[in-house]
Order: structure tokens, then C-alpha cells, then sequence
């Protein structure tokens, strides 16, 4: 009986290595896919940044304070600070009644 029960354990035991493999190996490639996905998201991040400090730096720091206002209504986190909007993710600074820096929260 004892002999049975060894027996029955090794080819229980045999018999899940393979699956705790394929299970390792699947967490890896999902691994590799969110990192790929990061870089992705990184590069569409730093695009539209860019975009947003060729739109705004320069402009008039009134237009930002009127753009936070329609935001703020529409649901979005809005923080002001002296000579810096926090619209989002998005952080305006200004000095002297014009924006001079655009970040990103990061």
C-alpha cells in the first residue's frame, strides 16, 4: 500500500512539472509583452508632450487659467499653485504672464 502511494505521488509529481513549466514559461513572454506595451506607451507619452510644449510655451498664462476652468468642469484634477497649473497629468508653469514649461507628472 505504501509502495502504491509513492508511486502514485512520483507520477503526480512527474506529471505537473511539465505544466508548472509551460506556466513559467507563459509568465515570461507576459512579461516581455507589458514591457514592449511600456515602451509603447512611453514613446505615445513623450509624442504628445511634445506636442503640448510646442502648443503652449509662449502663450499667454490666461488661456491656461480659462482652459483649467473648462476642464475642472468636465471632471478633470485641477490644481493651481502660485504661476503653476496642475491640469491633470499635465503641469503648466508660467512666470511673468506666460508659460515657460510644460511637464509631464512623471
Amino acid at each position: 500500500m505504501i509502495k502504491v502511494l509513492q508511486w502514485i505521488t512520483l507520477c503526480l509529481l512527474l506529471l505537473s512539472v511539465p505544466y508548472f513549466l509551460v506556466l513559467l514559461l507563459d509568465a515570461g513572454v507576459a512579461l516581455d509583452d507589458a514591457r514592449s506595451q511600456v515602451t509603447y506607451l512611453r514613446q505615445r507619452s513623450d509624442l504628445a508632450l511634445s506636442i503640448v510644449r510646442k502648443d503652449w510655451i509662449g502663450k499667454d498664462a490666461a488661456s491656461i487659467a480659462k482652459l483649467s476652468k473648462e476642464l475642472e468642469r468636465q471632471g478633470v484634477p485641477v490644481r493651481v499653485e502660485e504661476e503653476a497649473y496642475e491640469i491633470g497629468d499635465v503641469i503648466f508653469q508660467s512666470k511673468g504672464g506666460l508659460v515657460t514649461e510644460v511637464r509631464y507628472f512623471d
